[in-house]
Parts: C-alpha cells; sequence; structure tokens
C-alpha cells in the first residue's frame, strides 16, 4: 500500500499535465481510443524537414487534423520538347527551270536541247563563213574584175542550189539576192521548231530517220511512209543520216523556198539596222511551213519565249 498512493499521484499528475498540454496546443489530439490505428495525413509522403525562421532543420512539419487533409496534387508532366520539323523542299514552278530532282521529262527535253545546240552553231558558221566568201567573190564583180572556172562555177552552183533567178555573174539583183538567202538561223528559231516537229526528239521520224523538222520528199530512195498519210498522198518523209544533215537542209529549206521569202525579208532587215538577229520576230515567217498558219507561228514563238526564260534563268545559275 505504500507504494500505491505515490503511483497513483504520479498518474493523477501525468494525466492533468496532459490536459493543460493539450488545452494549450494549437494542434488538435488524435481521435480518442484510436491513437494506434491514427496515421498523420501526411504519413504516405517523404515529410520534408522545415525550418523554423530560417534557421537550420529541427525536425519534420508536425501532422495535420485528418479532416483537413488534402489531395496531393501530382506533379504536372510536362510535354516532351516539341522537335523541329524537317524543312520541306522548295518546289520551282518555273517552266525550264531545273527541279531539285528533275523529271525524265525535263532531263529529256534539256538533252535534246545540249545535243542540238552545237549542231546548230556549227551549220551556222559554215554559213558564216559561206557567206563572207561569197561576198568577196560577187565584190570582185563589182569591181569589173574576173573570176577564175573555179569561183565561177562555185557562184552559179550556189545560185542553183538557193533558187537565185538570173545570171548571178552578171544580174546585179540575183547577186543581191543570192547574199539575202545566204545568212543564219537563230539557233532559238531552230530549237523551238525542232522539238515541235519531233515531239523533242521522240517521234519516230526523229528516231528513224533523224528528222527533226518533219520535212517532206517525193523522192522514194530518199523517205519513208507516213503511217497516217491520207488515201492518194503520196509524199514522203524525208530520211538523213545523221541529224546535222537534217539542221543543214533545214536551214538551206528556210533559205531558198519563196514560201519564207518574208522571214529573210526581215532578217535582211535586222542586218541592215545592225541588229542581232531575232528568232521570236523571225517566226513570224513562217506561216507557210504548217497548215496551222498563224496558230503555228504563235506556237513557235511561246517555245521560243520558254526557251529564252530557261536560258537566261540556267545562266544565272551558272553564275551564283
Amino acid at each position: 500500500m505504500q507504494h500505491f498512493w505515490p503511483r497513483i499521484g504520479a498518474a493523477l499528475v501525468a494525466l492533468t499535465a496532459s490536459q493543460y498540454v493539450a488545452a494549450l496546443s494549437p494542434y488538435p489530439a488524435p481521435p480518442p481510443n484510436a491513437y494506434w490505428a491514427y496515421a498523420p495525413p501526411y504519413a504516405d509522403y517523404p515529410r520534408q524537414p522545415y525550418a523554423p525562421f530560417g534557421g537550420p532543420a529541427m525536425g519534420y512539419a508536425p501532422y495535420r487534423n485528418p479532416a483537413h487533409r488534402r489531395v496531393p496534387v501530382q506533379p504536372t508532366q510536362r510535354p516532351a520538347p516539341a522537335t523541329t520539323a524537317a524543312p520541306r523542299a522548295t518546289e520551282q514552278t518555273s517552266p525550264g527551270a531545273p527541279d531539285p530532282q528533275p523529271s525524265a521529262s525535263t532531263s529529256r527535253k534539256d538533252a535534246f536541247i545540249a545535243r542540238l545546240q552545237p549542231l546548230i552553231a556549227d551549220e551556222n558558221r559554215r554559213l558564216h563563213a559561206l557567206r563572207r566568201d561569197t561576198q568577196q567573190h560577187l565584190a570582185i564583180l563589182a569591181q569589173g574584175d574576173t573570176l577564175d572556172n573555179e569561183q565561177r562555177s562555185e557562184l552559179q552552183a550556189l545560185a542553183r542550189r538557193y533558187r537565185v533567178d538570173g545570171d548571178i555573174l552578171d544580174d546585179a539583183s540575183a547577186q543581191r539576192e543570192l547574199l539575202l538567202r545566204i545568212d543564219e538561223i537563230p539557233a532559238s528559231l531552230a530549237v523551238a521548231q525542232a522539238a515541235n516537229e519531233s515531239a523533242w526528239g521522240t517521234s519516230r521520224f526523229a528516231r528513224e530517220a533523224n528528222n527533226l523538222f518533219g520535212i517532206w520528199t517525193y523522192d522514194e530512195d530518199k523517205g519513208i511512209v507516213p503511217l497516217k498519210r491520207a488515201p492518194g498522198k503520196t509524199h514522203l518523209v524525208r530520211k538523213f543520216s545523221t541529224e546535222a544533215e537534217s539542221i543543214r537542209y533545214y536551214m538551206l529549206t528556210l533559205n531558198s523556198h519563196p514560201a519564207y521569202a518574208e522571214l529573210r525579208n526581215l532578217r535582211a532587215r535586222m542586218r541592215a539596222q545592225g541588229q542581232a538577229l531575232d528568232g521570236h520576230a523571225l517566226a513570224s515567217g513562217l506561216d507557210a511551213y504548217s497548215a496551222k498558219g498563224d496558230e503555228y507561228v504563235q506556237l513557235i514563238q511561246q517555245m521560243i519565249r520558254r526557251l529564252d526564260t530557261a536560258a537566261v534563268k540556267q545562266a544565272g545559275q551558272d553564275s551564283a
């Protein structure tokens, strides 16, 4: 018994002290009869040390009343940074101008032009030299001098080849007409007509006969029969051994046939005015080249404009 009362007294003192502390504490006491089952509201989260008054961390944040517990907010997951899209290829729509990946059609046309240009340039150089030599021979005749037999024969053969009437050795008008006919054909005009008449070198006549300009003949030994020739027609498409031969015959046709006198007169005026030969302007003298007449002229002029535009753009790329 002597130990009983001191123990009871100590328990009462402890109980009184606990009640006193609970009354003064700002935090509510755990629910009655559920202390051991009670879990602090943030027990399922890592406790973070707190530092009162900015001092060193002294402990953990006290638990709060479960009634005040808030649903924890999950940290927002930021979306992955967007990657920069690969740049799209720039499309070039200008006609004749090179695509980044040129089509087979564009490559074929470029190859056709590249193949014909040196052949046309060679024939024009030959015509330029022939015109110069002819001028020299005619100048000798104009001075009252005579030519040797070979030179006389050459002039007479040229007059026949270019369909010049009159005596080339004595007739001044015939001599002027010969010089009018022996001259160059602009490359732009020749390429445009060749592209149109041969479908850029893919037609049957271009492939089997090297005929780039749709030239006809009535000589059975020099031509092939068109597949769609109308009944009763006898014309043939002329065969050439090479494309260069086809170009030479085409230029001879424009320089000698009566149907293209207007083209030659336009060219003579350009020469007289010191102008460069303009294929677009000379195309206006081609109305007799096709049954389409003026429509054909406009088609060739349109092709020349496109070729000139493509050439200018290509020159700009080469110089860049």
